[in-house]
């Protein structure tokens, strides 16, 4: 249900029911065949204050009161929650162009989740229900101020390590996003014979590419979108209409004996556990969590790129891959 975090918003009816008949059955009053049941208040959110401020109303169209709150200087906000692009309801409202929404409940009235936040750092919550059987059609339900904002800079991240995926399917075609203990991302494409950086900066829930595109992970984090220059999901990656999505999966770091290049140095991988080795014999085994994956035959120990190199050819490691010595 999205709305688990905002379970005090919604007004208790039934303590509202039970006030209003004590109060009708006061000394002296004998019948209830004309009761004086309290009227539910309007909640503090969509008060008039609060209407004069956000110029929403209830039940008017979504797409007016998207460009009200935009004219009054509120923008969708874009970090926080993945939007939950698994619903078809997320779906289809992200590609309508609300980059907003986060997530719709699919009991009772159905609502929708949007997003906003304002110079002030504040973020504004609306609620919209379905206007007929059209998902498209959504009308304003509800809104309140949620939080402020400061926390999307320190906000948890989906994972620690580097995940691969593959728009297009086939070899040569593969790209890695890692994300590092200090939030620090880098998105890497990864050819037959290197490998380039598109994006490294801070993580977010959506990248821009420096070709102009961009990305961003579902809800649960487990598959990654491709983004149009225009921000909206971009489609036909793998056939004509389909959208461009993928699995994120982790990389398996290949058993074997890898070098720096150039010294005796050397790090061997079995199983779950690596150690390093030199002149001198080898070190005690660790746990291969300790290494990091970057791309088939290359890892890093948070020092060293260590490779496993090709044809036992002379040549370096580097981030890049083994590069030999000519």
């Amino acid at each position: 249900m999205i709305w688990s975090k905002n379970r005090d918003y919604y007004p208790s009816i039934v303590k509202i029911l039970i006030a209003g008949l004590v109060g009708a059955i006061a000394p002296g009053c004998t019948s209830l065949a004309t009761p004086s049941i309290q009227q539910i208040p309007a909640s503090k959110q969509n008060s008039p204050t609060a209407a004069n401020r956000f110029g929403l109303q209830e039940g008017m169209p979504y797409q007016k009161a998207r460009e009200i709150l935009i004219q009054k200087g509120w923008q969708p906000h874009l970090m926080g929650d993945a939007p939950n692009l698994n619903d078809t309801s997320v779906r289809e409202l992200f590609e309508l162009g609300y980059q907003e929404v986060k997530d719709c409940s699919g009991t009772g009235l159905g609502p929708c989740r949007f997003e906003f936040t304002n110079a002030a750092g504040e973020l504004l919550v609306v609620s919209a229900i379905a206007g007929g059987a059209s998902n498209r059609e959504r009308q304003v339900w509800r809104w309140f101020i949620e939080k402020k904002t400061d926390s999307d800079a320190t906000q948890n991240l989906p994972f620690v390590g580097t995940r691969l995926f593959n728009f297009l399917g086939g070899n040569g075609t593969v790209q890695s996003i890692t994300i590092q203990a200090d939030g620090t991302t880098i998105i890497k494409s990864h050819g037959t014979v290197n490998s380039s950086v598109e994006y490294r900066g801070k993580f977010s829930n959506r990248i821009r590419l420096q070709d102009g595109f961009g990305l961003i992970l579902n809800y649960d984090y487990d598959k990654i979108y491709s983004l149009s220059p225009n921000g909206q999901l971009a489609k036909g990656c793998k056939r004509e209409g389909t959208l461009c999505e993928s699995n994120l999966y982790q990389p398996s770091i290949a058993e074997g004996l890898y070098i720096i290049g150039g010294t005796s140095q050397g790090l061997e991988v079995k199983g779950q556990q690596y150690r390093y080795y030199d002149e001198g014999g080898e070190k005690e085994w660790k746990p291969i969590s300790e290494l990091s994956y970057v791309s088939d035959g290359v890892v890093f120990d948070g020092k060293t790129y260590w490779c496993i190199p090709p044809r036992r050819e002379a040549g370096v490691c580097s981030a890049n891959g083994w590069t030999p010595v000519r």
